[in-house]
């Protein structure tokens, strides 16, 4: 009696053989396909369009005297020190994170945009009311909004946003400000220290007055840091000024006053008088001038340190959309039904064998039996 052959348990895969079983499927693979297709189009036509607006600009980075000293020599051996600690006020590296801030949502949230379809409002109610979603995020939010709005039944009505407070936002201002810090991008080039400022909106007109606004007040948030140090110094030296000045006023009135009564007194204890207040009045002129001088450089220092930003290419109006073309969509969702059933044929052809060579025989198939 002849002993049944041990089957191999691992067997090679025939590429030959699994590209012909895929191609006898062709049909279940075209089916998935144009599954894939369907589905494809219903998302490129659901899915809104955006644009986005870009701002490159080159700011002056203030360095401080040690530093660019040692620049030069430390270029030549190979180190860069663009990035090292004498830089004057707020490293290149953390705007993104001055634009991320809530305060600079909050503030760039109140400006007036007049999109094509409406009239004049804020950033802020247009981000709330007038940005449209696919309908699959309707079906997504609907379970969020019901839970929200039975909770809210019997308390107060949430602040509209109009009186924005950055330290206690409600959970509407929340989720605005979040959804607008989204669609807000600023980017460094470590190697140009060029910036590049977008921003994303379903209107072209309201993402290019997005962009530009955002630039501006980065503008003022980057001077009022770089020259806040010289700011203080200059309202304390006019302060003091002004104080020299009254002073000295002062002193010269009652030295003029003294000289005038005194004119025809001839006596020693006058002299001295009129010595002592002539000193005071000297001593007074000194400091008043002194100050006066400080005030000129303190004002210059302020204009020195506010930081000069050079627009490379200025925010327009898009007229492409961003988002992904609806024809690559197709493809991409085409070839997606395509693979997964292809991925389907392989799985059953390598997992689900039927491994039982007798199958399809049964008791009346035996011969001896019959």
């Amino acid at each position: 009696m002849s002993e049944t052959p041990v089957k191999p348990e691992t067997e090679e895969i025939d590429l030959l053989e699994l590209a012909k079983k895929i191609w006898a499927k062709r049909r279940f693979i075209i089916k998935y396909a144009l599954i894939g297709a369907v589905a494809g189009l219903v998302i490129g036509f659901s899915l809104p369009k955006e644009y986005t607006s870009s701002v490159k600009m080159a700011p002056e980075e203030g360095k401080s005297n040690k530093t660019s000293n040692m620049a030069g020599p430390a270029a030549l051996a190979g180190f860069d020190l663009s990035g090292a600690g004498g830089v004057d006020g707020i490293n290149l590296m953390l705007y993104p994170d001055v634009v991320q801030s809530t305060p600079f949502i909050v503030e760039l949230s109140q400006i007036p945009v007049q999109p094509k379809k409406s009239g004049k409002l804020s950033l802020y109610d247009y981000i709330g009311t007038e940005l449209s979603s696919p309908w699959w995020g309707y079906i997504i939010s609907a379970p969020a909004k019901v839970i929200g709005w039975v909770m809210s039944i019997g308390q107060e009505k949430e602040a509209v946003g109009s009186g924005i407070n950055p330290k206690a936002l409600t959970h509407e201002q929340a989720q605005v400000l979040e959804s607008l810090s989204k669609r807000i991008n600023i980017s460094v080039d470590k190697k140009t220290s060029v910036i590049t400022a977008s921003s994303t909106m379903q209107d072209p007109v309201v993402a290019a007055a997005v962009t530009d606004s955002m630039v501006r007040k980065l503008e003022e948030y980057m001077g009022d840091y770089r020259t806040e140090k010289a700011k203080r110094d200059l309202a304390f030296t006019q302060e003091s000024y002004q104080s020299a000045r009254e002073s000295y006023h002062e002193t010269q009135r009652r030295y003029a006053s003294y000289m005038d009564a005194t004119q025809n007194v001839a006596r020693q204890s006058v002299r001295a008088e009129q010595e002592r207040l002539r000193n005071e009045q000297t001593l007074a002129y000194g400091v008043y001038s002194q100050l006066a001088q400080q005030l000129e450089m303190a004002k210059l220092k302020v204009q020195e340190q506010t930081p000069c930003v050079t627009i490379i290419e200025p925010a327009g109006v898009p007229t492409r959309k961003s988002n992904t073309s609806k024809a690559v969509i197709l493809i991409a969702f085409t070839f997606l039904g395509a693979f997964a059933a292809s991925g389907i044929v392989v799985v059953k052809d390598l997992f689900f064998k039927k491994e039982n060579p007798d199958e399809g025989t049964g008791i009346g198939d035996n011969p001896s039996l019959s």
